[in-house]
This record gives C-alpha cells, structure tokens and sequence, in this order.
C-alpha cells in the first residue's frame, strides 16, 4: 500500500459496493478497480471482499481498515486544503530583484499602503545591479534594465528610464554664467563607468574632472541636492526633490527600457499578481 490511490479505490469501492459504481465516482474503468483492489488484498495478506454477481461484499478485515483509511483520506483532504491554501491566499513571501534607485525611491514610499492592504503577504527586495537568475528561483520577480533572452520567464517592458542632468536650484543660480562644461561635477566611480549615463557624460564632456566620484547612487543624489555640483540622474528618480532642477539644451540623453520579468509558472499565484501589478503601476509612472 504505496500511495495513497490504493486506500482512495479501496474506500470507493466500500462505499459503491462495485467495481463498476467505483470506476465512475473515481472516473477510471472496471478493470482497473479490480485490478487495484487485487493488488492491494495481495499486498495486506487479508481479503478484503468477497465477489458476488451483484457486486462486492466487505469482509470483516474491511470493515477493520475502513476507520483508519478514512482517517487517512481526511488528513489528506486537510493537506491539499493548506497547499492550495497557501497559493490561492494573498499571503506568503514574494522576493523582488531590482536596482537600488527604484527599490528606495519608487517601491519603498508606496509600501505602507501596499502591505497595510495585504497583511499576509512578505516582500523581501534585492536591491542592486546583480543579476539574479529567476529559473533558480533566487527572485520570484525582477525589473530589469536588459531583456532576458532564455528561460521559461513572462517578459513585460513596462518603462522607459530616462536621464537629465540636475543640479540644485541654489547651485545652478549662482553659475548662470558659465558653461555646463565649466560645472562642478558628480560621477560614478570606475567600478560602473559602463552604465550609460556614465558613458554619455564621458562622450559628450570629455574634459569634465568630477569633483566627487562614488559607487553609490544615494551619496551622488544627496551631495547634488545639497549643491556640490550637477549629476546625471534618472529623470522619475531627480523629479522627486523640488530642490533639484534641470539643465536643458544638452546633447541627447540615454533612453534605458525597463522590463518586468516573472516566472511563467509563478505568474498566476495571487500574491505574484499583486506584487506585478505594484511593479507595473509604478513604474508607469515614469516621464
């Protein structure tokens, strides 16, 4: 007795009293009852029922095993119950790849209203540029700023990230005169020079010695904000602070598509949905 089909075939033909009658309330044919059943007595060492033309007659062993197949059968009941419980329920853990920008600046302020209507549900952000690989499972949802191209992923692009350079309106007031090459500038440091703003600034001011260079976008933000000198900045991200305003007129800016990326077979379950749906609201929300 071996999976739990035996006991299942075994209680349908208790209660049916026929090969025949349990074949149809389980939806498989006579022969295979019988053959079930067969299998099962051989596997007891007991007779379970006797044959009769009418039909099956428990036997004594039969109506001894009844109670504590039942038993079974409700315990499993209750399994499958918690199981599909725990996906159709808005609740559980949903582990979300993103880049740090968007996680603090765009995800986090809209999370206490977002959790507070979904008390069941769990977020844990990786926030960062690393690429996590989603058929490992090492997110359950990614938005990224490069298409994958392998994996059995559902693939959404949601956005257009673009930049602009920004400096403080104190800042930018005192220096009407000069040029924006003659600006102070902020940058990232070597260890991201590959990132397309910081390409753009490269070629299109070959000359410019930053005055700050750092691998934190949170430190570049705030030392701009606090007037050190001007940065390329994410437009959704710089638009945010009302001390900051733009420099226009400069050569064309990098345009970064955005894309949502999910596990094709998590993509259904109710608190995958929600935490999509987060995702796709927010980052519609980019000029």
């Amino acid at each position: 007795m071996e999976r739990w089909d035996d006991l299942r075939i075994f209680l349908a033909a208790f209660r049916e009293g026929s090969c025949a009658a349990a074949g149809a309330r389980l939806g498989v044919n006579q022969s295979t009852i019988s053959r079930r059943i067969g299998a099962l007595e051989r596997d007891l060492g007991v007779r379970l029922f006797d044959r009769i033309p009418e039909g099956l007659v428990p036997t004594a062993a039969a109506e001894e095993i009844v109670p504590r197949a039942e038993l079974f059968e409700a315990t499993a009941a209750e399994l499958m119950d918690a199981v599909e419980g725990i996906d159709t329920r808005l609740a559980g853990v949903v582990r979300v790849a993103l880049p740090e920008m968007i996680a603090s600046e765009l995800v986090a302020p809209a999370l206490p209203s977002f959790m507070r209507e979904r008390p069941g549900l769990r977020l844990e952000l990786i926030a960062g540029d690393a690429i996590v690989d989603l058929s490992r499972r090492e997110a359950d949802l990614a938005l990224r700023f490069v298409r994958p191209e392998s994996g059995d992923l559902v693939v959404r692009r949601v956005a257009t990230l673009r930049f602009g350079v920004f400096g403080s309106k104190e800042y930018l007031s005192k220096r009407r005169g000069r040029s924006t090459e003659e600006l102070e500038w902020l940058d990232w440091d070597t260890t991201k020079a590959h990132l397309p703003d910081a390409a753009w600034l490269h070629a299109a001011f070959p000359r410019v010695e930053p005055v700050l260079r750092t691998s934190a976008l949170g430190v570049r933000l705030r030392a701009t904000c606090g007037g050190l000198g001007v940065s390329v900045l994410a437009r959704p991200l710089a638009e945010r602070y009302p001390e900051l305003e733009a420099i226009e007129g400069l050569p064309p800016m990098p345009e970064i598509p955005v894309w949502l990326v999910g596990h094709r077979a998590l993509r259904s379950l109710p608190r995958i949905k929600a935490v999509w749906a987060l995702l796709e609201e927010l980052t519609s929300e980019f000029p």
